[in-house]
C-alpha cells in the first residue's frame, strides 16, 4: 500500500506537468524526428489492435465497473488516432486515474502495477506530444498493456465472490433467522440482564418428509419460511427474549432442519410459554398454499426451566430434545428430570441387552381370556418378561422398544414363537388343548424371514395352526400398505389366527375397521373403565362391538379388574373378557397346573351330555 502510495504521488506531480502551456515551443521541438511521422496505415492498424482488444477486455472482465472503463478507454484511443483534438488526450488521462482508483478499490493485486504503469507511461507520452509534438500513437501503445492485463489477470480472480453478493448477516441461517450461536450469545446475555424465572421452548415442525419427497426441497424450504413467518406473529410479545441480528431484533431462532426455538419471561406471566405454545401449534394447522398446492403441516413443542442444568444454553436444548423424544403422544411435552433417569436407563438397558442370552434371561407369562358365554378360557396370552438384573422383573412395554433399537426384534419373536410352540407341546401330552396367544408388538410379523420361521415350527413341533394366536397392536392393523396387507394375507392362509391388541387406545380409523381380517380385536381398557361406560360413550362403544360381531370377529374387553366392568362387557355382547379379575399375570412354569385347577373349579358342562339327560 505505501508503493501505491508513492505511485500515486508521482502521478499527481506528472499531471502537475501537463498545466504547463501547450503552446510553449523549444528548439528541440523542431529538432523531433517523430513530428510529420504518422502514416495512416500505422494509424489503422493501430486503431484495429485497439478495437480488438477492448472488446476481448470488456468480455473477460469480471466487474461492471471496469467493462465501461475499457469501453471508455477503447472510445478514446480511437478518438486521439482520429486526431479529434487535444481534448481527448485529456480524456484519456481522466480515465487512467479512474481505472487505477478502481484497480487499487478491488485490491486486484498485480493489476494495480500494471494499471500504474501503463497510466504512468501513458501520461510521459501525453506530455511528450505537448511538448516535442511526439506522434499521438506512442500513447496508444503505453495503454495497451491495460486490455492485455485483463487477459492474464482474468483466470487469477475465479475463486473470488461476485462484488455484488451482499455479505450474509453473522448468526444467521437461510431463513435469514438467528441460528444456535446467535441465540446462545443472546440468551447468555438475557440472563445475566434478567435472571428471573424463563422458559425455553422449542417447536418441531412434522409433515415435511412427504412435501420433500413429493415436490422437492425447494418447496419444502418455502413452506418452512412460511411456518417460520406463522410463528414468528405469535412472538411480538416484550417477555419473549430479544436476538439480535445486525440491525434488527428477532425472537425466533432456526436450530437447523424442523427445529425452532425462544426463550420467554414468566415474570409477568406465569403460563405465557404453555400459552405461546398452543397458539404457534393452531397456527401450523391451518393449510399452506405453497406451489398452488395445498399442504397440511403439524408441529409439537417442548418446553424446560432456564434454571434446569446449570442454566448452561447447549444442556438446555439437549433437555428440550429429549422431552420431545420421550413423550411422542403429546403435542406439548414439559421436560422432566425423570426423562434424564429413564434416559440414562435405558442406555444401561442397551449395553444389557447387547449381551442378553434369551433363554436365561427372559420368561413368558401368561394371563387366561375368559369367555363370557361359559366362563371357560378361550385361549391363553403369553407375555413376555425379562428378568433384569437389577431393576427386577419387566414387563414387555418396558423394554420392547429397547429391543427394536438393538436390532434384536426379528430373532426374539422367533424365540417367542419356539418356546409357544413347546408350551403347547406340553400341554398336548397332559391332554389339554389350548391355543397360545403371543404379542409380538409390531412389524416383526410382517417379516418374510418370520413368516417361513412360524412354518417351520408348526410342521416341526407338529402343531395345528390355530393353536397359534398372533397378536398386534391395531395402530399397525390400521396402517398396513400392501405388502403388509399381503403378509397378513399370508398367515391367514397359513392357519394362523390374528388379533388385534389394544383396540381403541390410539386413535381409530373408522374407514379401515370393517376392512380388518382378523380372528380377535382387544378392546383397550381405556373403554372399559367404569367412570366413562356411561351415556354416548357407551352407545359407541357398543357399536364398535357390534361392527365387529357383523364380520365375525370376537370382541375381548381387556384390562377388567372388578365385578362392575365384567358386567359392562357382557352387557357390550362382548365374547370374552381378560384381566386381574381371573388372575394377574403368572409364570408359564406353572400353567399346566394352574388350568387343571381352573378346569376343576369351573366345570365346564357338556351340551352334548346335557341333551342325552333330557332325553
Amino acid at each position: 500500500m505505501a508503493r501505491m502510495m508513492s505511485a500515486k504521488w508521482v502521478y499527481a506531480f506528472i499531471l502537475a506537468c501537463m498545466g504547463l502551456p501547450v503552446w510553449a515551443n523549444t528548439t528541440l521541438s523542431d529538432e523531433s524526428l517523430f513530428g510529420a511521422w504518422q502514416p495512416e496505415l500505422v494509424s489503422a492498424f493501430f486503431a484495429g489492435v485497439v478495437m480488438s482488444l477492448s472488446l476481448v477486455a470488456i468480455a473477460r472482465s469480471q466487474f461492471a465497473v471496469n467493462r465501461i472503463i475499457h469501453a471508455l478507454l477503447g472510445a478514446g484511443c480511437l478518438a486521439v488516432l482520429a486526431e479529434v483534438g487535444d481534448i481527448a488526450l485529456y480524456g484519456l488521462v481522466a480515465l487512467l486515474l479512474v481505472h487505477i482508483w478502481q484497480s487499487d478499490k478491488l485490491g486486484k493485486g498485480w493489476h494495480i502495477v500494471v494499471a500504474a504503469l501503463s497510466s504512468v507511461i501513458a501520461t510521459l507520452l501525453i506530455i511528450t506530444h505537448f511538448w516535442w509534438y511526439w506522434p499521438q500513437i506512442y500513447v496508444i501503445a503505453g495503454i495497451l498493456p491495460i486490455f492485455i492485463s485483463e487477459l492474464f489477470l482474468h483466470s487469477q480472480n475465479t475463486d473470488l465472490p461476485p462484488a455484488a453478493e451482499p455479505n450474509p448477516i453473522p448468526n444467521s441461517d437461510i431463513l435469514g433467522l438467528p441460528d444456535r450461536a446467535g441465540v446462545r450469545e443472546a440468551f447468555n446475555e438475557y440472563r445475566a440482564r434478567e435472571p428471573g424465572t424463563a422458559m425455553l421452548v422449542m417447536i418441531r415442525l412434522e409433515g415435511f418428509q412427504q412435501v420433500n419427497f413429493h415436490l422437492g426441497r425447494e418447496f419444502g424450504d418455502l413452506l418452512l419460511a412460511q411456518s417460520a413467518n406463522r410463528m414468528k406473529q405469535y412472538l411480538q410479545s416484550h417477555d419473549v427474549m430479544p436476538i439480535a441480528l445486525g440491525n434488527e431484533m428477532a425472537r425466533l431462532a432456526h436450530l437447523g432442519g424442523l427445529h425452532f426455538v425462544f426463550v420467554c419471561s414468566l415474570a409477568n406471566q406465569k403460563h405465557l410459554h404453555e400459552h405461546l405454545c398452543a397458539e404457534i401449534i393452531e397456527s401450523t394447522l391451518k393449510p399452506f398454499n405453497v406451489g398452488n398446492c395445498i399442504i397440511e403441516v403439524s408441529a409439537r413443542a417442548s418446553f424446560v426451566n432456564c434454571d434446569e442444568e446449570l442454566g448452561q444454553f447447549d444442556d438446555l436444548l439437549t433437555c428440550a430434545f429429549l422431552a420431545l423424544d420421550s413423550s411422542p403422544e403429546k403435542v406439548i411435552a414439559p421436560y422432566e428430570q425423570k426423562m434424564q433417569i429413564d434416559r440414562l436407563e435405558q442406555q444401561a438397558r442397551l449395553a444389557e441387552l447387547a449381551h442378553i442370552d434369551f433363554k436365561n434371561e427372559l420368561e413368558l407369562y401368561f394371563q387366561p381370556i375368559v369367555r363370557n358365554r361359559d366362563g371357560d378360557i378361550e385361549y391363553v396370552e403369553l407375555l413376555l418378561r425379562w428378568q433384569h438384573p437389577k431393576q427386577g422383573i419387566l414387563a414387555a412395554s418396558k423394554f420392547i422398544d429397547d429391543i427394536r433399537i438393538a436390532g434384536l426384534a426379528l430373532p426374539l419373536a422367533q424365540y417367542v414363537i419356539e418356546r409357544a410352540a413347546e408350551i403347547a407341546l406340553a400341554l398336548r401330552v397332559e391332554g389339554i388343548q389350548m391355543p397360545l396367544g403371543i404379542n409380538l408388538f409390531g412389524p416383526e410379523m410382517l417379516h418374510e424371514e418370520f413368516i417361513e420361521f412360524v412354518d417351520r415350527v408348526l410342521v416341526e413341533h407338529q402343531l395345528l395352526p390355530q393353536d397359534i394366536i398372533i397378536e398386534c397392536p391395531s395402530q399397525m392393523f390400521t396402517t398396513l400398505d400392501q405388502q403388509g396387507i399381503a403378509m397378513v394375507a399370508r398367515l391367514r392362509t397359513m392357519g394362523v389366527r390374528l388379533c388385534v391388541d389394544g383396540f381403541g387406545e390410539s386413535p381409530l380409523l373408522l374407514a379401515k375397521l370393517p376392512k380388518l381380517e382378523v380372528d380377535y380385536v382387544k378392546l383397550g381398557r381405556s373403554l372399559t373403565t367404569p367412570n366413562q361406560s356411561q351415556g354416548n360413550f357407551k352407545a359407541v362403544v357398543r357399536g364398535i362391538v357390534e361392527m365387529q360381531n357383523v364380520q365375525d370377529c370376537k370382541v375381548i374387553c381387556e384390562g377388567v379388574e372388578s365385578q362392575e366392568q365384567l358386567q359392562f362387557a357382557q352387557n357390550l355382547n362382548a365374547f370374552a373378557a381378560q384381566g386381574y379379575l381371573f388372575t394377574r399375570p403368572l409364570s408359564s412354569v406353572g400353567m399346566i397346573s394352574w388350568l387343571k385347577q381352573w378346569r376343576w373349579e369351573h366345570p365346564i358342562e357338556d351340551p352334548s351330555s346335557a341333551a342325552d339327560s333330557t332325553d
